[in-house]
């Protein structure tokens, strides 16, 4: 088991791995694309894959907001689904936290169960006063920087560009 930073010949084994993932999803079926867009963009700060035997188990994708400047949001957090139960979604996110604080990011942002990421220190509370937020999931803050909690500021994201 090795949880590591993304690395070039990774990207076709994140692509099949997002395609299995979300194959069918009304809405994340083209996840594959999408992080690829934001990549090439330069919009990823972090990504992070859980590999064994050279196979591509698990990703985690942190995207740089545009606004405010310095936090980042969890973009895609993706296990194999023969390998679910297995506790590596809890593993890369515990990482991909550690190494937004070590990059001083201001606070990181996600959207979707909060009783999962409620675990690792995300709150609706600290988020209540952010605004520009997806309308079809609550938003959650984890947030780094003192001051961060209960902000009120207003969230960008990059544009995504997916290719023809």
């Amino acid at each position: 088991m090795t949880i590591r930073c993304l690395l070039p010949e990774d990207r076709a084994g994140v692509a099949n791995l997002l395609t299995a993932c979300y194959a069918g999803h009304p809405v994340l079926s083209n996840m594959a694309n999408h992080c690829a867009a934001l990549r090439d963009a330069g919009d990823l700060p972090l990504e992070l894959v859980w590999s064994e035997q050279g196979a591509i188990l698990a990703y985690l994708g942190f995207l740089r907001h545009s606004q405010p400047a310095g936090w980042w949001a969890l973009t895609c957090l993706a296990v194999h689904p023969q390998q679910q139960r297995r506790g590596l979604d809890d593993a890369l996110l515990r990482q991909g936290l550690d190494m937004a604080r070590q990059h001083r990011t201001g606070a990181v942002t996600a959207s979707g169960d909060p009783g999962f990421f409620r675990r690792f220190g995300f709150s609706r509370k600290a988020a209540a006063h952010l605004t520009g937020t997806p309308p079809d999931a609550p938003v959650l803050l984890y947030p780094i920087r003192p001051g961060t909690a209960g902000m009120a500021a207003d969230l960008r994201y990059p544009a995504v560009r997916l290719p023809a």
